[in-house]
C-alpha cells in the first residue's frame, strides 16, 4: 500500500495532464506547475504510508486524518486562488453594500466604483461643495437632480421652470434645467455642468448622466468596477 496509493496519485495526475489542453490550468496551475504538485503530493504520501506502517495502526489512522485536513486545505488555498478575481469582485461588491463611502483612487488618479450588490453603481461627488450621492446612468442624457439635492446645494426649486419632460424609474416627470458650478468625484472636478431638477418625489437618487460623463476621458465597466478618468 505504501507503494500503491503514490502510483495511482501519479496515475492520475498523468491521465489528467493528458486529457487537458496545455493551455487549460489544472487547479489553477499550469501543467508544469501541476505535475510538480502531483508528484510531491505522491512522495509526502509514500513517506506518510512509509513511517506509518512501521508505526503501527494507530499512528495510520491519525495520520490520514491529519492528511485528509491538509488535503482540503490546500485544495481550498488552490481553488480560492485560481477564483482569486471572482473572489476579490464579490468581496468588493459585499464592502461596498456594507461599508459605502468615498471611490477608491488608482494610481493614475482614476476614480474606482465598486459596483452594488444590485448590480448599481453608487457615486459619492461634492456638487458645489455640498455631498451628493448620484446613481451611475448612460441612459440619462444629463445630470439630473432630485429635489431635495437641488436644495442642498443652493438652488432654489421655486425659481425654476419645470418644462422639460423626463422618464424616471418611477414613471414620467417634469424637470426644470440649470447648470451645476462643479462637480468633483475625487481628484476629477468637471465644472459648469448642464444638467436637470426633477419634480419633489421623482427621484429616488440623483443621476449622473452623459452632460458629465462626456466631458470626461473616459469611463469603463471591468470585473464589477466602474472606472472614471478626467481629462
Amino acid at each position: 500500500m505504501a507503494v500503491a496509493l503514490p502510483l495511482a496519485l501519479l496515475a492520475a495526475a498523468l491521465i489528467a495532464l493528458f486529457a487537458v489542453p496545455t493551455q487549460t490550468p489544472l487547479l489553477g496551475l499550469d501543467h508544469g506547475g501541476f505535475a510538480r504538485l502531483a508528484f510531491g503530493v505522491a512522495f509526502l504520501t509514500w513517506m506518510l504510508l512509509s513511517w506509518a506502517r512501521r508505526a503501527g495502526p494507530g499512528a495510520f489512522a491519525r495520520i490520514l486524518g491529519g492528511a485528509a485536513i491538509w488535503t482540503a486545505i490546500i485544495l481550498g488555498l488552490t481553488g480560492l486562488y485560481a477564483y482569486r478575481f471572482e473572489v476579490s469582485d464579490v468581496a468588493d461588491r459585499v464592502m461596498a453594500e456594507l461599508l459605502p463611502g468615498e471611490p477608491q483612487i488608482g494610481k493614475g488618479g482614476e476614480v474606482i466604483v465598486a459596483q452594488r450588490m444590485n448590480g448599481q453603481f453608487v457615486i459619492p461627488a461634492r456638487v458645489d461643495g455640498a455631498r451628493v450621492t448620484f446613481l451611475f446612468d448612460t441612459g440619462a442624457s444629463s445630470v439630473v437632480l432630485r429635489a431635495e439635492d437641488a436644495k442642498r446645494i443652493g438652488l432654489d426649486a421655486s425659481g425654476l421652470d419645470f418644462d422639460v419632460g423626463v422618464v424616471t424609474a418611477n414613471g414620467a416627470a417634469m424637470a426644470a434645467e440649470t447648470r451645476i458650478g462643479e462637480i468633483a468625484l475625487g481628484p476629477i472636478v468637471v465644472r459648469n455642468v448642464p444638467a436637470l431638477v426633477a419634480r419633489p418625489g421623482a427621484l429616488d437618487e440623483s443621476l449622473i448622466g452623459m452632460s458629465f460623463l462626456e466631458r470626461l476621458q473616459s469611463y469603463t465597466v471591468e470585473r464589477g468596477r466602474l472606472i472614471l478618468k478626467g481629462k
